[in-house]
């Protein structure tokens, strides 16, 4: 069986990543699990209040759903990888007042801005280098956009393989520097984000029909 890893990013690189957010509404942070020469990397948005507690990507509901993704390509967390776009939980926060008349500051989990993703964009870049893998399955548009850019989105290109470069950062040295494309080609096949059927279940079978098919592709 497969030894179920994060990829040894240089720890000055997550340093300096990890620098850039410092003051920002972000908290936690973890790198991705699995295995290198996976047939399948699949790659999130940004940990969520689960994630940053238990030190690994997709568990709690969303957890369940990637397991049920897993289940259904027959495959297994040690056979794959599971990363981000972004490695640390962004939140927003509210303030809660109880009947006591007791202030209580509530976090929810938002949607990562483009600088945050940026700022995070070489954790990324390092792990596609040391899983090169098959096949990179982006889960909804905050991956799929920090893969091939903002021009589609998930709902006009899932279960469908796409053959191409990805972007990467440009800098390490300096986060605003924007990205460039890789000289590589790779496989993309763009899925629904796991937390998507639990907000719409319609979105079930179309799920299902988008994973037998790369289940197919892997197999082949």
């Amino acid at each position: 069986m497969n030894e179920v890893q994060s990829a040894p990013v240089d720890p000055t690189i997550i340093a300096i990543c990890q620098a850039r957010l410092a003051h920002q509404p972000v908290e936690g942070f973890l790198l991705g699990r699995g295995t290198s020469s996976a047939a399948v990397m699949f790659v999130g948005e940004a940990p969520g209040a689960y994630e940053v507690l238990e030190g690994r990507p997709f568990v709690g509901q969303a957890g369940q759903e990637m397991n049920a993704y897993l289940e259904r390509l027959n495959l297994t967390r040690e056979q794959v990888y599971i990363t981000s776009a972004m490695r640390s939980r962004p939140y927003k926060e509210k303030v809660i007042v109880r009947a006591s008349g007791e202030n209580i500051i509530s976090r929810s989990n938002r949607t990562p801005t483009k600088a945050e993703i940026l700022a995070h964009a070489p954790l990324l870049d390092e792990e596609i280098r040391w899983v090169q893998p098959k096949i990179i399955a982006p889960m909804g548009n905050t991956a799929l956009h920090r893969l091939i850019g903002s021009h589609e989105t998930v709902t006009s290109l899932h279960g469908k393989l796409i053959e191409g470069p990805v972007q990467q950062a440009i800098s390490l040295g300096d986060a605003s520097a924007g990205y460039r494309f890789s000289t590589e080609t790779h496989m993309i096949f763009p899925l629904f984000h796991p937390a998507a059927v639990l907000y719409n279940r319609k979105l079930s079978r179309l799920i299902e029909s988008d994973l037998d098919i790369l289940a197919r592709m892997i197999s082949g």
